[in-house]
């Protein structure tokens, strides 16, 4: 066979270099780190087991549930009260999903411990993604702030020590009750939240715009200048108050660390005082239900900065 008839293999292209998209992160690298629970060993099983769990004590507790706090019918609350306590603390909380799924009920779990220990707790629904734009969901928290503030005493708790708890995606819609000017739209007093518990959060949205293919930016399909108007990162708080943000040792550094990190030393800046907590050997999973372990910082925090 003559050289001439000899096919030569094709010369390999060059792999396309991941590129630097946003402080010093990649594209891949935020996509992962956004979508980090895929690579949690059998999430859905542990996620239904969990369900099943706070469906069982919810059951048991029989809150006040589905409660209205707005127009829309997304827009309900669940109220656990101790009996025959008045004026006592009071936590709302805001559950996690990615902004795209997840309710309130899992709250209950926490919500038992809490209980036991003198503390109102109020858990939130709220519009998800797609068929809720970011600013609309935002809205619903507020709403739910408003309306808890306005007849939270009727159940016991005093509307003077509110106190706002998320996790993951709930961690951002928390803190943007810290995000100053939105008061006077729902005539509420501009330091009506006490106190922040932030878990695990994202608190500078501009990280899901530079992750297209991440499952919540598929979803909320957020503009740079949206991220920004909705980032608490961006819009700190006027009064000063104290600040529990928590992420644990086994979520993505590049992520859920940064975030927590960058955010604390913000508030900082804004004259908050801030608990820095990083929760032993958790990933993002075991950081649900953080806030019912008694023994862990988050809970012993919590209690420090209630009482």
């Amino acid at each position: 066979m003559s050289e001439k008839n000899i096919i030569k293999p094709m010369p390999l292209a060059n792999p396309v270099p991941d590129p630097i998209v946003y402080k010093g992160m990649t594209v891949n690298q935020l996509t992962e780190a956004y979508d980090d629970y895929k690579a949690i060993p059998n999430f859905d099983v542990l996620l239904q087991e969990n369900r099943e769990r706070a469906q069982t004590v919810k059951t048991r507790l029989n809150p006040i549930h589905d409660v209205s706090y707005g127009s829309e019918s997304i827009q309900k609350l669940d109220i656990y009260a101790p009996k025959n306590l008045k004026k006592i603390p009071v936590i709302i909380s805001v559950h996690g999903g990615g902004w795209t799924m997840g309710s309130k009920n899992p709250w209950a779990v926490p919500a038992e411990t809490l209980m036991s220990k003198g503390i109102l707790s109020v858990s939130i629904d709220y519009g998800l993604a797609p068929q809720y734009r970011m600013k609309d969901i935002i809205a619903h928290v507020r709403y739910a702030v408003a309306w808890i503030y306005k007849n939270i005493d009727q159940y016991g708790g005093d509307p003077n020590r509110l106190y706002i708890y998320g996790i993951s995606a709930g961690a951002h819609l928390a803190s943007t009750a810290l995000m100053p000017s939105w008061h006077k739209d729902f005539d509420l007093p501009g330091d009506v939240i006490k106190g922040l518990i932030a878990m695990s959060g994202i608190y500078d949205l501009c990280t899901l715009v530079h992750a297209p293919q991440a499952d919540s930016q598929k979803a909320l399909q957020m503009t740079l200048e949206e991220s920004q108007r909705d980032s608490p990162f961006y819009h700190l708080p006027k009064h000063s108050i104290p600040a529990i943000i928590a992420y644990g040792e086994k979520e993505p550094l590049i992520l859920y660390h940064l975030e927590a990190s960058n955010y604390g030393k913000e508030l900082q800046k804004a004259g908050c005082n801030v608990s820095l907590i990083e929760v032993p050997n958790a990933n993002h999973f075991d950081m649900i239900n953080e806030l019912a372990n008694t023994e862990g910082k988050v809970f012993k925090a919590v209690m420090k900065m209630l009482f």
